[in-house]
């Protein structure tokens, strides 16, 4: 199989224009589970896009980070938040291997669960992430589907900056096995002339509903919740999926079904 290092998801060029596009409106979703846990694992942290207003509102977060570019981002971010050094912990690692030496009563996969290539790397990062909970806490992840259909390199957003105007490209096509390779392209222009022309790839796993609900199954977890948009929508077979699952503390004899617990079964 086609693989590349967990330490690369695709960002490592382009990792000081991630924030400039992304641009989904997920932080009070996450806030909401965040207030509620008291404390959080954030896995595949990214720039700390959400770690830090989380972090802002007293909360501990502890924020594990594969990719050493987006780490550098994060670190320049917070040298402008000095006030919250006490509450982020910022560590190199990826969800299969990280050790953060506790355990929490929650934790995020906030774009990453994507980037696992098979059922191999899902199975081991979320034993690893459920070895970092606490018995009935909570894990929230988003997996965009659709990322999954095959498209040529297409525009994918322009934002304007003062002088600075930041064009952004995507392209996505079928490898073997299971993965699709993400072309991003980003194009910067200073007074209306090209700059700068970067072009990064990366490598996402292609996975089913189904095919999540029976890794989390056997891994510890069960499905709680489903939502199709970060306002709580209900799922209904979109491109973005948004699971609340609880930690079993791995006792897989306790998950039960629908009808003893109201736990959620797939139904394709």
């Amino acid at each position: 199989m086609m693989k590349r290092s967990t330490s690369d998801r695709g960002y490592e060029k382009v990792a000081h224009l991630y924030d400039l596009f992304d641009q989904k409106d997920n932080i009070t979703f996450f806030s909401h589970y965040a207030s509620q846990a008291g404390r959080i694992l954030d896995v595949g942290a990214g720039t700390g896009r959400i770690a830090i207003p989380i972090a802002e509102q007293g909360i501990e977060v502890t924020c594990v980070e594969p990719s050493p570019a987006m780490r550098r981002e994060f670190q320049k971010k917070l040298t402008q938040f000095p006030h919250l050094q006490d509450r982020i912990t910022l560590l190199a690692g990826d969800a299969q291997s990280f050790a953060a030496g506790g355990v929490y009563p929650g934790a995020f996969l906030s774009g990453s669960f994507d980037h696992f290539l098979d059922d191999d790397e899902r199975r081991a990062s979320l034993a690893n992430i459920g070895r970092h909970l606490t018995p009935h806490a909570v894990l929230v992840f988003d997996i965009f589907l659709g990322l999954m259909k095959d498209s040529p390199l297409s525009p994918a957003g322009i934002i304007q900056n003062d002088v600075q105007e930041y064009r952004r490209f995507v392209a996505i096509r079928s490898l073997p096995g299971e993965i699709r390779e993400t072309q991003l392209v980003f194009e910067t222009y200073h007074l209306g002339r090209l700059t700068e022309r970067i072009e990064d790839r990366g490598l996402v796993g292609v996975i089913d509903r189904a095919g999540v609900h029976s890794l989390l199954n056997e891994t510890g977890f069960v499905v709680k919740a489903e939502f199709g948009d970060y306002q709580f929508s209900d799922f209904h077979n979109g491109d973005l999926l948004i699971v609340e699952a609880e930690w079993l503390g791995g006792d897989l004899e306790t998950i039960q079904s629908k009808d003893d617990h109201g736990w959620i079964p797939v139904t394709e």
